[in-house]
């Protein structure tokens, strides 16, 4: 294993780590000490919700521990379905993050920090959550639970892996409110949920996409390194410059938002006069692959 692949994975380990930790620490330091309960989205969400639904019924508390042990449990068909229809490096970043995920929520104490308005404490809470949702998927890894299936749908049908946990977890909060009779539940679960998907989304490039036009005299360079290191199909169109009527090439290309750092570093050592073009692409038809970030 070369020293550069070495450095990428101890890299995306870290961020497994540092991710999970910012995720499990909006769960447990806001959405948990909430007077009015707070749920989080994909799997913790439902161990929150049939903790509550046991405490509502039996009034007894299953604890932190069960929530930890839920995750845990449960997250096991969804990383093979992930190992399978995703990435086995993906699912596997994905396991260790789901350990110290489990191992956070059931053991790591709540604190107080004497914020009792609830509105605060679940714009916080779904900040640090989408920090660490959007994160883990950014260096190609995920906080597991919905996210792969979010994930493995994205790559299916191309959908925003913010829109689909969206979808998914809504549906919790409406469970959640009608277990204690609450509105108020719902639309601060809701308000959660919508700072999470939109903070993920921020963070979380890997489906959207650019159209780049490269202007250059010098398109073989360009269009050969964009083939092999971006693996991209190129359009070459012919043009001339109005001024200096100069014969240059039009390359065109279509690339997911993460891959744009290494265009700029292509075009930078093989034309860095190059004039260049980036238009957001709002969706695409035909033969493009849908590639995962590991």
């Amino acid at each position: 294993m070369s020293k550069q692949r070495i450095y990428h994975e101890i890299k995306t380990l870290l961020a497994v780590f540092v991710f999970t930790f910012i995720y499990g620490l909006g769960v447990v330091w806001f959405l948990e000490v909430a007077t009015e309960p707070l749920y989080t989205g994909g799997i913790p969400g439902i161990a929150q919700l049939i903790r509550s639904v046991v405490i509502k019924i039996n009034h007894y508390d299953l604890g932190n521990i069960f929530l930890g042990a839920f995750v845990l449990l449960s997250n096991i068909p969804i990383l093979i379905l992930g190992y399978f229809g995703v990435s086995k490096k993906f699912t596997i970043y994905s396991l260790i993050s789901v350990l110290i995920q489990a191992t956070m929520l059931g053991f790591i104490p709540r604190i107080d920090f004497q914020i009792h308005d609830t509105f605060t404490l679940a714009v916080l809470g779904g900040l640090l959550t989408g920090i660490g949702i959007g994160g883990a998927l950014r260096f190609g890894t995920s906080t597991g639970g919905l996210d792969i299936v979010a994930q493995f749908l994205s790559l299916r049908n191309g959908m925003s892996v913010g829109y689909v946990s969206l979808l998914l977890n809504v549906l919790i909060a409406l469970v959640g409110g009608l277990v204690y009779g609450s509105g108020a539940i719902v639309a601060y679960t809701v308000i959660r949920i919508i700072v999470t998907t939109l903070v993920t989304d921020k963070i979380h490039t890997s489906y959207n996409f650019l159209k780049v036009e490269i202007i250059t005299k010098v398109p073989e360079n360009i269009y050969d390194e964009i083939l092999v290191k971006l693996y991209r199909g190129v359009t070459i169109l012919e043009a001339q410059g109005a001024y200096s009527r100069d014969d240059k090439s039009v390359l065109v290309v279509v690339i997911s938002t993460y891959e744009l750092r290494t265009l700029k570093s292509l075009l930078k050592q093989h034309d860095p006069k190059a004039f260049t073009i980036i238009t957001p692409v709002k969706d695409i038809y035909g033969n493009f692959k849908r590639k995962t970030i590991v």
